[in-house]
């Protein structure tokens, strides 16, 4: 199992001092293998305010973790929505990666006729 750690590289902050934006990676590693992910997500004003330098990178990235939610009008009036979850395909996107990798490797064994000391030599 890979393991998952999401990192925040960059914060844009308004006049004032609200963060409007926030770059983050989330990056996977399963032994040898290794798979990233960078993602931008535009904040909105909450209902409380943390001024910026209180601010931990566990609370950025719980604000960059809440759903987004996206709504529009169809072609027929019919209003639309859809959820969209950071974390949940950050971390599908780079297991993905992950095991792409590691099928790979699986798909090219070594050939049987040619020994462990032959192999070694270029």
């Amino acid at each position: 199992m890979a393991l998952k750690k999401w990192s925040i590289n960059k914060v844009t902050v308004a006049e004032d001092n609200l963060v409007v934006k926030v770059d983050l990676t989330v990056t996977a590693t399963d032994g040898d293998n290794t798979a990233s992910a960078a993602y931008t997500r535009t904040l909105a004003r909450g209902d409380s305010f943390i001024p910026y330098d209180q601010l931990t990178e566990e609370q950025v990235l719980a604000w960059c973790f809440e759903p987004v939610v996206t709504t529009w009008t169809d072609m027929d009036a019919v209003e639309q929505s859809s959820i969209s979850l950071v974390k949940d395909e950050g971390e599908a996107q780079v297991a993905g990666q992950i095991a792409r990798q590691l099928a790979q490797v699986a798909a090219e064994p070594a050939l049987p006729w040619v020994t462990a000391t032959e192999a070694s030599q270029p």
